[in-house]
């Protein structure tokens, strides 16, 4: 019976909806004061082809959600635009991260720690 339930988990937590509340930032216009509105936005990675105990498939895994917190952000802002420059980036920081802590997988720590130089609470 364990293993029915351990093979469930697994094809539970092997589709990740890796779901965001991203912030708009809005500059405040003539000294008014406003709060930024939440939108949220949703992209679904499968990782049911990958074996998550090697450092293939977390990598290929890290990719995927790279590209999918990239989707998840919209679209890269001019390097003019400062501001949203710093918001997209702490939106993908923070989308990166918090899919890296859902999945769980120690692989998966070790080469998110390694590529942003934080380590990832599990």
């Amino acid at each position: 019976m364990k293993f029915i339930a351990q093979d469930r988990r697994h094809l539970f937590v092997r589709t990740l909806l890796l779901g965001l509340a991203t912030g708009l930032s809005l500059g405040a216009q003539a000294g008014e004061t406003s709060l930024a509105p939440r939108v949220s936005h949703s992209v679904v990675v499968s990782y049911a082809d990958l074996d998550l105990a090697e450092a293939d498939g977390a990598r290929t895994l890290y990719a995927r959600l790279k590209a999918a917190a990239r989707e998840v952000c919209g679209p890269v802002p001019s390097v003019r635009e400062h501001r949203e420059t710093a918001d997209y980036q702490a939106c993908h920081a923070r989308a990166l991260s918090k899919a890296v802590n859902r999945i769980g997988s120690q692989q998966l720590y070790a080469l998110h720690a390694a590529r942003t130089g934080a380590a990832s609470a599990g």
